[in-house]
């Protein structure tokens, strides 16, 4: 479980890297980092303008596209170490990944790592930055999403095979090496958009896109009748929104939509579970997602490039249907 430092702590970057490289596991919600990605990253309906009320009222759930393909998805590779961060981002990029794999518009060769996504968190120490790892996966970055598998360029060679934190970890002071970001970068995130809106996370889970987020909220390890868990404590912690629920019910119920959260800590819950809901994940009142959302550490990953694709897909208007209500 992470350590926890105040929310509210605004850290210079080099009091972020003494406090990584002094031991912390967790994330810190560096407020300057997201602040610059704002102003960076494109507005999500500014590259999408037919999402703009696409999953307004309904029951979104584009975390059964990678539990079709994959049916470990979410109880898996529960962190070994303070990596929740490239969990996340991974967690996030498979959405769309399985997504149009399963709309024929890309390969499926597995579930993506998370070694190669951890090690460019530029520090020795465990943790990272969202904003940081969020990039690495975009165009703007220098990397992306690797399946796992064993890596070779005739000099050097890694396996990636099976997660092994240590990796990543041991990358951290040097960053991920530069011939296997070549290879990453085949496999883009195409388009990386902050998070700034409650209807901007509906929207972007109803387009089949997944959300890291990284907050200082904690969590009950019990689910509810709805698969919900209260807030409990305090998380420095990133994990991934796979799925919302903006139906009537919610409404009616707990006065505005249910984001579905997926956690990295393999089976840590438990409790009842609403729409075959992976295991590890749990659905959160929308007074937590909304402040989640306001403290500026989300990023919808879109568009991933995957493999042997040959359809242009920036221009998806669709909304994801797999569901069975």
């Amino acid at each position: 479980m992470p350590n926890f430092i105040d929310y509210d702590f605004a850290p210079t970057p080099k009091q972020l890297l003494d406090i990584y490289d002094g031991g912390f596991k967790g994330v810190i919600h560096d407020t300057a980092s997201y602040a610059a990605m704002r102003t960076v990253t494109p507005r999500f309906y500014d590259a999408f303008p037919g999402a703009k009320g696409r999953g307004k009222g309904r029951l979104s759930l584009p975390y059964k596209a990678a539990l079709t393909l994959d049916s470990e998805f979410g109880g898996y590779e529960s962190q070994t170490t303070g990596d929740c961060v490239s969990h996340a981002t991974r967690n996030g990029g498979m959405m769309d990944y399985c997504i149009d794999a399963m709309f024929g518009e890309t390969t499926y060769k597995g579930r993506f790592a998370t070694e190669n996504i951890y090690g460019y968190r530029g520090h020795r120490g465990q943790g990272a930055n969202c904003s940081r790892l969020a990039m690495y996966v975009s165009q703007k970055g220098p990397g992306g999403f690797l399946v796992r598998d064993k890596y070779e360029d005739g000099r050097n060679s890694v396996d990636l095979s099976r997660y092994n934190s240590r990796i990543g970890h041991n990358w951290g002071g040097s960053s991920t090496p530069a011939w296997l970001n070549k290879i990453a970068a085949t496999n883009k995130a195409m388009r990386v958009f902050n998070v700034k809106s409650m209807d901007e996370a509906i929207d972007a889970l109803a387009m089949g896109f997944g959300i890291p987020m990284c907050s200082g909220y904690g969590f009950r390890s019990t689910r509810n009748e709805d698969g919900l868990c209260e807030r409990g404590g305090g998380w420095n912690h990133a994990m991934a929104w796979i799925g919302v629920d903006d139906t009537d019910y919610a409404h009616q119920k707990y006065g505005g939509p249910l984001f579905l959260i997926q956690n990295s800590w393999g089976e840590w819950n438990g409790g009842p579970k609403r729409h075959e809901q992976p295991d590890g994940s749990f659905f959160v009142r929308p007074k937590i997602s909304q402040s989640m959302i306001n403290g500026g550490g989300g990023y919808v990953v879109a568009s991933v490039r995957g493999y042997n694709r040959e359809l242009v897909y920036d221009t998806a208007n669709r909304v994801l249907e797999l569901s069975e209500a």
